[in-house]
């Protein structure tokens, strides 16, 4: 499968099966986090890897807010009726708590930017697509409570929270959203020669 074929077969799922992710394909994602480029080479990239009930049940609770119809009509499996609001739980097995060390990043000499979410960023990228070449579905989320999290995780001050990824087998049942996925607009809307009169 050539890298092409698998951004195309990465989808986003948002109903997963309770089948464990097996430890061997685990240890292939990380691995393509591992090399992953960051800047200079620090690696400041922190991975929690969530995988037992209790640190899911952690999860549920900080990706739990209150309800909000426009999340509900992007994404149905969002809507807790349970509790009347939004979770942005779906069942994963496997959550990667994506993180950067704050003390351990590559600091731009002029803007004094930190690289540390860019670095997180491209790791969780690699994940996700070698995710997606065993077979795995993901989905990336940034909104949830990141104070609770640190509470609940006990995260180090230094380490500061970038994304989840939700990793394992679709659901049975699990339709993808057509609505969201699939369509990319054309380069000549994102892409330019030189300058920005000279579109692709």
């Amino acid at each position: 499968m050539d890298f092409m074929e698998i951004s195309r077969k990465r989808k986003t799922v948002r109903r997963f099966s309770q089948t464990p992710v097996e430890q061997e394909k685990l240890e292939k994602i990380l691995e393509a986090g591992r090399w992953s480029p960051t800047a200079v080479n620090l690696q400041p990239q922190r991975i929690l890897i969530l995988n037992t009930s209790e640190s899911l049940a952690k999860v549920r609770e900080f990706c739990s807010f209150g309800y909000d119809q426009k999340y509900v009509d992007l994404a149905k499996e969002c809507e807790d009726k349970e509790k009347g609001g939004v979770n942005f739980y779906y069942g994963a097995p496997l959550v990667l708590f994506v993180c950067y060390d704050a003390d351990a990043c590559w600091t731009h000499p002029q803007s004094g930017e930190s690289s540390g979410v860019t670095d997180a960023t491209i790791v969780a990228t690699h994940m996700m697509l070698e995710a997606a070449s065993l077979d795995l579905g993901s989905v990336w989320i940034s909104y949830f409570d990141q104070d609770k999290a640190r509470e609940m995780l006990k995260l180090p001050e230094n380490w500061k929270p970038v994304c989840m990824l939700y990793v394992g087998y679709p659901a049975d049942d699990f339709v993808p959203n057509t609505s969201l996925g699939g369509h990319r607009k054309p380069l000549s809307e994102t892409c330019f020669y030189n300058e920005l009169s000279e579109r692709i």
